[in-house]
């Protein structure tokens, strides 16, 4: 596998996993309303793939199409959305710890490693609180978990402007790589 196809396959990898969540905290919205935490981290990770979408278009890599858009069911509860939210989170800050060993490319690592800490710092922390409050009888309806809310502030202490200055740096870096002519 040539330097090239391994970067491309950590950002085609990348890439899928964000569209998989976005899908699925959409389905979550389609089928309970405009929810917290899941309004907001559909958000993000809308930015999440555009980020990875733009370093793919620098490398001269196509942008794959989104194939889970409207494919994924929401499931039955709140309470489930959330209890997936925290195992999707988990798994998508493992997946970037395991493509940062296998990428050497420093606009990548630098990507990669702000959006590790968007799942483990912002989106992990939200969905476990939604997780406490439904579990703390917050919400009408036994076991539907009714009423996530988000919480006060963010659980990691950063502010969504720390956040946002470290993609625009990612946006930069990205921007200075070589373009590939071709």
């Amino acid at each position: 596998m040539t330097r090239a196809s391994g970067l491309q396959a950590a950002l085609i990898e990348a890439i899928e996993d964000e569209y998989r969540a976005r899908a699925s905290y959409a389905a979550v919205l389609a089928r309970f309303g405009p929810v917290q935490p899941f309004a907001t981290i559909v958000q993000a990770e809308g930015r999440h793939v555009a980020a990875l979408a733009g370093l793919l278009r620098q490398h001269g890599f196509a942008v794959p199409p989104d194939r889970f858009a409207g494919r994924i069911a929401a499931p039955e509860s709140l309470i489930a959305a959330c209890e997936g939210g925290v195992d999707a989170e988990i798994a998508n800050a493992a997946m970037y710890d395991r493509l940062s060993r296998t990428v050497k490319d420093p606009a990548a690592l630098l990507i990669f490693a702000r959006l590790r800490a968007a799942s483990a710092l912002n989106h992990l922390p939200a969905f476990r609180a939604c997780l406490a409050r439904a579990g703390s009888g917050a919400g009408s309806g036994a076991g539907s978990g009714a009423a996530p809310r988000p919480a006060a502030s963010p659980a990691s202490g950063a502010s969504p402007l720390v956040w946002a200055i470290g993609l625009a740096a990612a946006a930069v870096l990205v921007r200075a790589l070589p373009r590939k002519s071709g």
